[in-house]
């Protein structure tokens, strides 16, 4: 058998193949000719009937539960008295004095003359080192 045959054939069986696999689709299932007598019914459709009944309700007291008492434990004989500390006070730093000191001195700097403005200098770093000192730890 040669190619050409084969493809030939071939094609033949396929086509035969495709013309089986659909004749079912050409097949009528309505033949108007043979039987027109038969009309086709409406389907029938059967709807139950929905009945509501109320749920039975039944009241019963609330249940009571006993339980036995709490029991308490006595503290142990010795307890020792809390003790309460006072809160450490913090390193005195002397930046609010020194600081004071400085700004004193500047403002008694610029009051008087000679041997007036060295007493100014002096009188306003001791009064500024005071006032700085107060400031600075809250008195």
């Amino acid at each position: 058998m040669t190619n050409r045959a084969f493809g030939t054939l071939s094609a033949i069986a396929a086509a035969a193949a495709l013309l089986i696999a659909a004749s079912p689709a050409w097949a009528d299932h309505k033949d108007h000719y043979r039987y027109k007598h038969h009309a086709r019914r409406p389907a029938v459709v059967f709807v139950p009937q929905v009945v509501h009944v109320p749920p039975r309700v039944y009241y019963a007291p609330a249940p009571v539960y006993y339980a036995p008492a709490p029991a308490y434990y006595a503290p142990p004989a010795y307890v020792p008295a809390p003790v309460y500390y006072a809160p450490a006070r913090p390193a005195y730093v002397p930046l609010g004095a020194v600081g004071g000191a400085v700004v004193g001195a500047a403002i008694g700097s610029s009051v008087g003359r000679g041997d007036g403005r060295t007493a100014a200098i002096a009188i306003g770093s001791v009064v500024g080192a005071v006032v700085g000192d107060r400031l600075a730890h809250g008195y």
